[in-house]
C-alpha cells in the first residue's frame, strides 16, 4: 500500500473513532465558570482521536479560562467536543487557506 493510500486509510478510521474531549475534572467548572455565546464564534480548534489531532474549522460556543466548547461537523455529523483553550484560534475573514481536516499522526507531533 502506497503512502497516500495508506494516509486515506488512515483518515476513515480516525473519522470513525470518536473524539476525546476534556473530562469532567479537568473542565473544573466550579472553579472556572463559563461564558456563553450565541450564536458561536467562528475558530478553527485542534480536535484529538485516538491516535490522531485533526484541525476542524468550528465555532466555539462556551468558554472558561481554560477550556472552549467547540461545535463542528464531522462526516455530516453534527458534535460538541471541549478542548483546552490553547487548540483554539478564532477564523477571520481573508485568512490564508487551509485544508480543512489536516491530520497530524502522533508520531509525527513528537518528532
Amino acid at each position: 500500500m502506497n503512502q497516500n493510500a495508506a494516509e486515506r486509510l488512515a483518515s476513515r478510521l480516525v473519522r470513525r473513532a470518536e473524539p476525546i474531549g476534556l473530562t469532567p475534572e479537568e473542565l473544573d467548572f466550579e472553579h472556572n465558570p463559563v461564558t456563553t455565546s450565541v450564536p458561536g464564534v467562528p475558530v478553527w480548534a485542534w480536535i484529538r482521536f485516538p491516535g490522531a489531532a485533526e484541525r476542524v474549522k468550528g465555532e466555539a460556543c462556551s468558554w472558561s479560562s481554560r477550556a472552549v466548547q467547540v461545535l463542528w461537523e464531522d462526516a455530516g455529523l453534527r458534535r460538541a467536543t471541549w478542548v483546552w483553550a490553547s487548540a483554539v484560534t478564532r477564523r477571520e475573514n481573508n485568512s490564508r487557506k487551509q485544508a480543512l481536516g489536516d491530520r497530524t499522526v502522533r508520531d509525527r507531533m513528537q518528532g
